[in-house]
């Protein structure tokens, strides 16, 4: 299982010093940019994608929280996302069509109390489903909703499915070995790291 920092967890006026202090407890960056709409708050930014992109040699994955995505993942795509996650919830299905269709490694995201049958439509067209087990936008939160039972659901529904799977939000390390054993691919920590 890949481990993914959340720069968002990051000292951020010195994340590319963050990034090489803790660069021992993790394979690649996670990167959360959100809109102020889709969530209450603005955090990264697409300048972060392109700074690690430039400065180290990690993969970037990208959780867009907002809006506009038919907009803003193109924009993620090329600062050098290597990964980009979507949320359902602000992103018609046609829109993930098209989306899809022009970009090859896009994922789709489900906020914590979102079912998991609403991904129905979307898997055909994913490289990747995203569970967030927190409420959206801010850093060091404990989970609200068990991300192990809700991932094992989707399993049961979703036999079929061979995108990756992430798992994001409130992970602690005592959380990595059960998320491994149920297939989870890809498991992002940021305070868990950067404390």
């Amino acid at each position: 299982m890949i481990i993914s920092a959340s720069i968002q967890a990051a000292d951020q006026l010195n994340i590319l010093q963050s990034i090489q202090q803790h660069s021992s407890e993790f394979d690649q960056i996670h990167v959360d940019i959100t809109d102020g709409h889709f969530t209450n708050n603005i955090s990264m930014s697409f300048s972060h994608i392109k700074e690690v992109k430039n400065q180290t040699d990690y993969k970037v994955d990208v959780q867009l929280m907002v809006e506009d995505n038919v907009k803003l993942a193109p924009l993620a795509f090329a600062h050098g996302a290597d990964l980009v996650s979507i949320h359902l919830e602000s992103t018609p299905i046609k829109d993930f069509i098209n989306l899809s269709n022009e970009f090859t490694n896009l994922g789709v995201a489900t906020l914590p109390n979102t079912d998991n049958s609403k991904l129905d439509e979307y898997l055909e067209y994913s490289s990747a489903v995203l569970f967030l087990g927190v409420n959206p936008g801010f850093s060091n939160q404990g989970q609200s909703v068990d991300l192990i039972d809700k991932i094992k659901n989707f399993k049961v529904l979703y036999p079929k499915y061979d995108g990756l799977i992430i798992a994001d939000g409130g992970i602690q390390k005592n959380h990595l070995n059960s998320l491994e054993n149920i297939g989870v691919d890809i498991a992002v920590q940021g305070g868990a790291i950067f404390g």
